[in-house]
């Protein structure tokens, strides 16, 4: 792995791949003030791009990204073999199981729940970075042995080359011979000649080094005293066969050492002809291997192993579970997966330090394996999360036995580094084949079992049953019809009427989103509307919302049905995309649209989550000329000293105000507040959700300028809506 900048004073490189800038701007704080070098990305595409010129040592990927989301940036991370090993952990707002499951699936390493803990972000962060540069340590070191072993065996064979042709002529040439005396005195390897009954007859400094014997100690002795034996006899015949068949020999040998101590080397060994053929001597030279045979088992166990706690890993529980599931089902039983969750454990964390936290992990590691029967597999899968893997008859007694024993011993105080802690744990119980055939289908169910134990009040287990699983198939199924819906034309836009309250004239309307799929039926907005944030399709949703608009604006223009004006309304994450406004520039446009036609409705909470962004786009959106209103106000937490600052034009009084505003005066009360506030601030006011007479008259007698609601009209297709437009006749946007 190359680097365009010298690491020494840093921890490491981190590639922060984030949509939103002050989750950005953190985390770049964080880590950059923790001593790593931060690269940021603020899309899928940047990410990608950033990654491929300079591989990092750790990228924190948001899962919810516009574009290209999280799932697939790590796909295509994967794909590449540049950039396959490098650690990936998913940044989510979301704790959706099977966003775990995928990323997991995709190659994540971790993932990391949003709002951040600094103290999360920077352990997780400093244990990947640690285990990423150590495993590239080792693989650079394995390569560095490697070369040098073959780089040595090439030199030391071509040594004994030069020597066995001095001990078959018997040549006087003195320089040569000096000159072989170097370099058998000055290798690193150890050489070793024999005569054609394998007793020593000389070794040099590099034997003694590495074996402790002198060359006077090996001197006249059979060579098979150097090895090991015992169940390394397949080597010496494997050795011995090589020898008569073609007069050389190179594998891995064990050798003993003087002390006594066996040791794993290297061995070149090659026979010495003399002119008539028959052997003169043999050569043989080998290396210590030992360090490098540590380094490979180091990784091999890193491979299957968590660092921390030295249990297995989610990679061995699936190979156990592969292993196991076959015959556990020809015998009668049940494959078992308990999933735990520690409760509350970040509070450990929080006040007793991360130091305690890791020791905590690990004294419940090793609780958990005294519960547990030989044959069963317990394994941590990251941050406070274990799983536990066992058999069991149908009516499994013995699993509730063990997750009864589990909740009551760690409810007992634990010592931990000299600190009592009191910890309980929340269980999910999934079981195959009963509850599935692969281990995704069982982690998935054991995952939503241990949300319901958690819902129970925690510290429960709770074993999946099928109803639970039918909330999470229902939105997956809604999420895949929702990934053709815009090609197979299954959306619709609707248009509910707005009402001047001075005047009664129909002023324009807002568009508001239909979804009738001939599988789902009609779909209520507030469901998928949130799933298609949720999954990324809220973007495209919206930008073919704003293209049908303003085509229909063009289309009822050029019936002659006046200048109308049509409020869209944009989601959080569309709104946050620097593309937004150009696509609203490019889009009006497009259709020969005025401006002034157009309104953009944003809520206050999608403004509010980066103030300084939001005063920027709408600013922009402002020099286009469409205007701006603001829905939802006053459910969130709008700061008045920002909202002096937007360009608003409108604000919209909620629905949840306007349904008692007649007989409550805290409604009433705050109705009249954002009436007052918005005039003051050169704001139009309109209320939404208007139904009866008496709140027309409440908010025409109060000042209150426009209002929508099922009082005049419900939402109405294009085709109605139409018909009502040639009603009214023309008019003109105010």
């Amino acid at each position: 792995m190359h680097r365009d900048f010298p690491e020494v004073n840093t921890k490491g490189e981190v590639l922060i791949v984030e949509d939103t800038p002050a989750s950005l701007k953190l985390l770049s704080d964080l880590l950059g003030g923790a001593g790593y070098a931060v690269r940021q990305a603020p899309n899928g595409e940047l990410a990608l791009w950033t990654a491929q010129s300079r591989p990092p040592d750790l990228i924190l990927l948001d899962v919810r990204m516009p574009g290209l989301d999280g799932f697939e940036v790590c796909r295509r991370l994967k794909a590449s073999p540049e950039l396959r090993e490098v650690p990936v952990i998913f940044l989510s707002a979301q704790h959706d199981t099977d966003d775990k499951v995928r990323g997991f699936a995709l190659g994540a390493v971790d993932f990391i729940a949003k709002p951040f803990q600094a103290e999360e972000i920077l352990a997780r962060t400093d244990a990947h970075v640690r285990l990423r540069r150590a495993q590239l340590q080792l693989a650079q070191e394995r390569i560095t042995l490697e070369r040098r072993v073959t780089e040595r065996t090439a030199e030391l064979e071509q040594v004994a080359s030069t020597l066995a042709r001095e001990v078959q002529i018997r040549r006087a040439n003195e320089e040569l011979l000096r000159l072989s005396g170097q370099v058998f005195e000055a290798t690193q390897d150890a050489i070793l000649i024999t005569d054609p009954q394998g007793i020593i007859v000389t070794s040099n400094p590099a034997f003694t080094r590495i074996t402790g014997y002198t060359a006077q100690d090996v001197r006249g002795m059979d060579i098979m005293r150097l090895h090991a034996g015992g169940a390394d006899e397949a080597a010496c015949a494997a050795l011995r066969q090589g020898l008569r068949g073609s007069g050389c020999w190179s594998g891995e040998v064990q050798t003993r050492r003087k002390s006594g101590d066996t040791y794993p080397s290297h061995l070149s060994a090659t026979t010495v002809y003399g002119p008539d053929g028959a052997v003169i001597n043999y050569i043989g030279v080998f290396l210590d291997i030992s360090e490098r045979k540590a380094e490979q088992h180091l990784i091999d166990f890193l491979s299957w192993h968590d660092a921390l706690t030295g249990l297995p890993n989610r990679a061995l529980v699936r190979e156990r579970f592969e292993q196991q599931r076959l015959g556990a089902i020809r015998d009668g039983q049940q494959m078992v997966l308990m999933c735990l969750d520690l409760d509350r454990f970040k509070n450990i964390n929080d006040s007793h330090g991360q130091a305690v936290g890791d020791k905590a992990l690990q004294v419940v590691a090793r609780f958990l394996t005294g519960c547990v029967r030989e044959g069963d597999t317990v394994a941590r899968q990251g941050g406070d999360e274990f799983q536990i893997l066992l058999q069991d008859d149908a009516l499994l007694g013995r699993t509730m036995a063990l997750a009864q024993t589990i909740l009551a011993g760690l409810r007992e105080e634990l010592s931990v580094g000299g600190d009592r802690l009191a910890l309980t744990t929340s269980i999910g119980i999934a079981m195959c084949p009963a509850d599935g055939d692969t281990f995704d289908d069982l982690l998935r169910h054991a995952d939503t079992a241990l949300v319901r134990a958690k819902e129970m009040g925690r510290d429960h287990y709770a074993f999946f049953t099928e109803r639970m699983g039918n909330d999470i198939r229902a939105r997956l199924a809604m999420q895949r019809q929702m990934r053709g819906a815009i090609a197979r034309n299954e959306f619709e836009v609707h248009y509910q009427p707005q009402l001047c309250l001075r005047s009664g004239a129909m002023l324009g309307a807002e568009a508001l989103l239909r979804w009738d799929n001939p599988v789902l039926g009609k779909v209520p907005p507030n469901l998928f509307i949130a799933l298609a944030e949720e999954y990324g399709l809220i973007t495209a949703i919206g930008e073919w919302v704003l293209d049908t608009v303003c085509a229909q604006i063009r289309d009822w223009q050029a019936a002659g049905l006046g200048s109308i004006k049509v409020a869209v309304n944009l989601s959080g994450k569309q709104f946050a995309q620097d593309r937004t406004v150009p696509f609203v520039e490019a889009t009006l446009r497009k259709y020969g649209l005025d401006p002034s036609c157009l309104g953009i409705e944003i809520t206050e909470s999608t403004v509010m989550g980066d103030p300084d962004k939001a005063v920027a786009a709408l600013t922009s959106l402002k020099d286009i000329g469409v205007s701006i209103s603001l829905d939802d106000f006053g459910t969130g937490y709008s700061s008045l000293g920002y909202l002096k600052r937007f360009p608003i034009d409108v604000l919209k009084i909620d629905k949840s105000f306007v349904d008692d505003v007649t007989t409550s005066s805290s409604d009433a009360a705050i109705a009249l507040s954002v009436i007052s506030l918005a005039h003051n601030l050169h704001m139009r006011v309109i209320a939404e959700g208007v139904e009866t007479r008496e709140q027309v008259d409440f908010l025409t007698r109060h000042g209150c300028d426009e209002m929508q609601g099922y009082y005049f009209s419900r939402p109405l297709a294009v085709d109605a809506f139409t018909a009502l437009l040639r009603e009214q006749g023309p008019f003109c946007v105010i």
